[in-house]
């Protein structure tokens, strides 16, 4: 059985009843995402992890945003990145110290470092031969829309309430309404319960109880 998401139009009933019904649903829409990108863009959260794997192609320097199957499109942050084929843990290093410090030795072996121009990444030196990759990743959050409903949101349903007084503040602060204190506070309470609720994600690890000696205590 699949996960029962909130939809759009529940949400915008919800901001109906707290007086937003004049508000178009373009309008609510729009709240809705800058609500769902505020909280998204705050920690790496765990369900904005991701793992993928790829084969590059011979000659490859660019690996997000391109052709080839499997190449990534959303990366906002790398995790890990392994080169499978060789066995080599790819190093990150700025776009500037590779041309500083690296091009200029006209590296030709296999790739070993990662480096980012704007929000593409891009590999030095170039791929040698097909290889094959598996890069853990942070993913940029994408927006709902009327086509996608709330699919496009990688935040659990269970806490899609967290978005809708997002929504709720900032539909406050337009029509400069003092109510937007009151749910501020609300937002920040669900989101530490949401917090409390997402970074715990294992309670596996048993307690143990270690004696000490009176030895330690006294043995100076």
């Amino acid at each position: 059985m699949g996960v029962i998401r909130v939809t759009l139009n529940e949400l915008y009933d919800q901001m109906d009843l707290y007086g937003f019904e004049d508000f178009e649903e373009s309008q609510k829409l729009t709240l809705l995402n800058e609500a769902y990108f505020d909280i998204a863009t705050r920690e790496a959260w765990p369900f904005l992890e991701a793992v993928t794997t790829f084969t590059a192609p011979n000659g490859t320097e660019q690996i997000t945003n391109q052709s080839f199957a499997g190449s990534p499109s959303n990366v906002n942050a790398v995790l890990s990145f392994i080169d499978t084929t060789n066995d080599v843990v790819m190093t990150p290093e700025r776009s500037d110290v590779i041309e500083k410090n690296f091009r200029v030795d006209d590296l030709t072996t296999y790739p070993e470092y990662y480096y980012f121009i704007g929000e593409d990444m891009f590999v030095y030196p170039a791929v040698r031969g097909n290889t094959s990759y598996r890069l853990s990743y942070i993913r940029s959050p994408i927006a709902a829309t009327e086509a996608s409903d709330t699919a496009n949101w990688y935040i659990p349903a269970r806490h899609h309430s967290i978005v809708l007084y997002g929504a709720l503040v900032k539909s406050f602060l337009v029509n400069d309404d003092p109510q937007a204190g009151a749910f501020q506070n609300a937002f920040e309470s669900r989101y530490q319960q949401m917090r409390n609720d997402l970074w715990m994600q294992q309670y596996d690890r048993t307690e143990r109880v270690h004696i000490i000696s009176d030895g330690y205590d006294w043995n100076y």
